[in-house]
């Protein structure tokens, strides 16, 4: 299945994995886009905690937001930060380093 044919929410180009890390005292299971899970496994291994990430599905940018605790861990990493209109003055939003390729179906075992 090609990222572009995925509509948002879907999760169908995604795999269900527990966070590493325990939020509210509790485990919780995420959906992250397949082409991101290496890029995010290694943020993860750095002990940097994700909020969230989407690929964009060749419509939007994608981003890797994280916890403000390690926004500037991210910026020590190299990354940049993705502006967020409807938070001008937050930098919690990242783009990733993993290139999106949109043209052919990903897969992250080959």
């Amino acid at each position: 299945m090609k990222c572009t044919e995925v509509e948002f929410g879907t999760f169908q180009c995604a795999y269900c994995i527990d966070l590493p890390y325990l939020v509210d005292g509790r485990r919780k299971n995420v959906a992250i886009d397949k082409c991101l899970l290496p890029e995010v496994l290694k943020l993860w291994e750095q002990g940097i905690k994700t909020t969230g990430c989407c690929c964009g599905h060749g419509r939007e940018e994608p981003y890797i937001g994280v916890d403000f605790g390690d926004i500037e861990k991210m910026k020590s990493l190299g990354y940049r930060v993705q502006y967020n209109p409807s938070r001008p003055d937050d930098e919690d939003s990242f783009f990733p380093k993993t290139q999106i390729i949109r043209e052919e179906p990903f897969d992250m075992f080959t």
